[in-house]
């Protein structure tokens, strides 16, 4: 084995490595999901298929007290329409 497959070997390693790490921070971050929107407090269900796949969870890796939130699909197309206002009134103000 030369020098150059070795070090590609122990790139892979490294890396899966690091594969199996975010896997397990992802896996722990996953209890802490809350169970209400974290905007309007509607109830959030894990067990119901259609909330799962609806709602929105955003990690935050920033923020160690609460990293994990968790939105409805009416809090988020608020807040989606709030940023996309807020986007198209920056170059009306740079000119």
């Amino acid at each position: 084995m030369n020098r150059k497959q070795r070090r590609a070997m122990e790139a892979r390693a490294k890396k899966g490595d690091n594969a199996e790490e975010t896997l397990a921070t992802q896996a722990a971050l996953f209890d802490k999901i809350p169970e209400e929107c974290t905007a309007c407090e509607a109830p959030f269900d894990r067990t119901d298929r259609e909330m799962v796949d609806t709602w929105r969870v955003v990690v935050r890796e920033q923020d160690k007290d609460n990293p994990v939130r968790c939105y409805c699909p009416s809090c988020w197309g608020t807040a989606q329409e709030v940023l996309d206002n807020f986007l198209k009134s920056l170059p009306d103000e740079q000119e």
